[in-house]
């Protein structure tokens, strides 16, 4: 049986929940649904989705909201990734980074339960570095101009293929989630 729903459109996400969680006996169903983001930081974005998954579907739900902080760009862009990614390719990516001299970033994952009596929310922070061009294929922008381990693999080069998710590989709010319901 499954412990919780995971509400998303984002295939990368489901690929890292499933790498996390199976392991750990951890199973969910998934289920699209397409849901008001409003504009706040990520912590109130995903605590607002859950809310609305949870009052469509009657049972306990997750939501995962990531923001990208480029500390170089003050932050930029946050929890305003998912839209920057719609817009931008990787080359976007170097042009606007290409004069930085602090090329540090941070994924800053965060993920909300919602249940009848529950919320509560999981955050991790995954420090990475902008690389200073685009290296491998993705469908998701970034994941070319972005490592997570210090420069020497961007996080398309890492994942071979879609097979795994590099972001699954490191400790991360998944984590947390999955022993938190264990307990």
């Amino acid at each position: 049986m499954a412990r919780f729903t995971f509400v998303t459109s984002n295939s990368h996400k489901i690929l890292t929940a499933r790498t996390v969680c199976e392991p750990l006996g951890m199973t969910f169903r998934h289920k699209h649904m397409d849901l008001v983001e409003i504009q706040a930081d990520g912590e109130a974005i995903a605590l607002d989705k859950a809310r609305q998954a949870y009052e469509a579907l009657r049972e306990p739900v997750v939501i995962t909201d990531d923001s990208w902080i480029i500390h170089g760009l003050n932050g930029f862009p946050g929890p305003y990734m998912k839209y920057v990614n719609q817009w931008f390719e990787p080359e976007d990516f170097v042009r606007l980074t290409r004069h930085l001299d602090d090329r540090r970033m941070t994924m800053r994952q965060i993920i909300a339960y919602k249940d009848t009596d529950v919320e509560k929310l999981f955050v991790a922070d995954i420090d990475g570095v902008l690389l200073k061009g685009p290296r491998g294929k993705s469908v998701i922008p970034h994941f070319a101009v972005v490592s997570f381990d210090g420069g020497k693999h961007s996080v398309a080069e890492e994942e071979d293929g879609g097979k795994r998710s590099a972001v699954a590989a490191r400790t991360n709010a998944w984590h947390e989630l999955c022993e938190w319901l264990a307990e």
